[in-house]
C-alpha cells in the first residue's frame, strides 16, 4: 500500500517556485548537466538506526549507485534539479524483533527518479568584488520522487512507490564551465516496499525496527557538471575567468584633449 502525498509537499513546492521570480537572473549559463556516483545503505524492517549494533554491521551491504543529472539553474542561488540513479538494496541483513535476532536476504533493484529544489548559501561565481560570492557553496535541497522495483511487486501488483527526497551538500567550480559536487541524500519512502519480500510490505503488523512503516534509503555521492545553454542576456561571459568590478571602482581613462598646432 503505497501512503498519499502529504499537502505538505505540494505547497511547499508551489512556495518555492513562486519565490525563483523573485531572484535575479545573473549568470551566464541556465543549465548543467553530469553523472555521479555514490554508495546506499537502507533502513527500514530488517536494518533499523535506531539498532546502532546491528546497524553498523550492515554497513557491509552498502550498494554502489549510478547516476545522470540535469539542473536548471535560476540564478546563483536557486535551481532545480532531475535525476536518475541505478542502485540496489541487497546482502544479508541480521534485524531484531520481539521474539529475538534473524536475518534476512535481500535483492532488490532500483530505478529511482528524483526531482529537487536546491538553494545555494552563497552566489556561485568567481567574484572578489560581490558580497556573498564564491567559487563554492553549501546548499540544501528537497523535492519529491518514485522508485521503481522491476523485480518485486506487492500485495496490490505494484512495483513502484513514491519517495520525499531530501539532503544536504557542497558545490565548487574548479574550472570555467566544470562544476564538483559531493552530497548525502536521504529518500524517504511513502510506504514500506524496498525489501523487495511480502512478509515485510505494509500492510501487514509494523514492525520494532519500523515503526512509521516507512523505509529510507540514505546515501553519499560525488558527482562532476558541465554548463551549457547560454542564456541571452548581458551576463557575465566567463565568472571563472573575469571578475566585475563595481562602476564605483573602476579606472576610467580620460582622454588627452588635441593640441592646436
Amino acid at each position: 500500500m503505497i501512503v498519499p502525498i502529504p499537502k505538505i509537499v505540494f505547497l511547499s513546492l508551489l512556495l518555492t517556485l513562486n519565490c525563483l521570480a523573485v531572484f535575479s537572473q545573473d549568470d551566464p549559463y541556465k543549465a548543467e548537466i553530469g553523472l555521479q556516483t555514490g554508495l546506499n545503505i537502507y533502513s527500514g524492517d530488517v536494518n533499523s538506526i535506531a539498532d546502532r549494533e546491528l546497524f553498523l554491521s550492515n554497513l557491509q551491504n552498502m550498494k554502489p549507485d549510478f547516476g545522470a543529472m540535469f539542473r536548471y539553474r535560476f540564478n546563483q542561488r536557486l535551481a532545480l534539479r532531475f535525476g536518475y540513479d541505478y542502485t540496489s538494496v541487497k546482502g544479508n541483513y541480521t534485524y531484531r524483533d520481539n521474539s529475538g535476532i534473524y536475518s534476512a536476504t535481500l535483492n532488490n533493484p532500483l530505478h529511482v527518479i528524483d526531482l529537487w529544489g536546491e538553494f545555494n548559501f552563497f552566489d556561485l561565481e568567481n567574484n572578489p568584488y560581490k558580497l556573498y560570492s564564491k567559487r563554492y557553496s553549501p546548499y540544501i535541497f528537497a523535492g519529491f520522487g518514485g522508485m521503481v522495483m522491476p523485480q518485486y511487486k506487492d500485495s496490490e501488483g505494484k512495483n513502484y512507490t513514491l519517495t520525499f527526497p531530501f539532503g544536504v551538500g557542497f558545490k565548487m567550480k574548479f574550472a570555467q564551465r566544470w562544476n564538483f559536487n559531493i552530497q548525502l541524500t536521504n529518500r524517504l519512502l511513502l510506504g514500506d516496499d524496498l525489501e523487495g519480500m511480502l512478509q515485510f510490505d505494509n500492510p501487514l503488523p509494523k514492525t520494532i525496527s519500523n515503526p512509521m512503516n516507512h523505509d529510507l534509503h540514505s546515501g553519499i555521492s560525488i558527482g562532476f557538471s558541465y554548463d551549457f545553454w547560454t542564456r541571452n542576456c548581458n551576463c557575465n561571459e566567463s565568472s571563472f575567468s573575469k571578475s566585475r568590478k563595481p562602476a564605483s571602482q573602476r579606472i576610467v581613462k580620460q582622454k588627452r584633449p588635441k593640441e592646436k598646432p
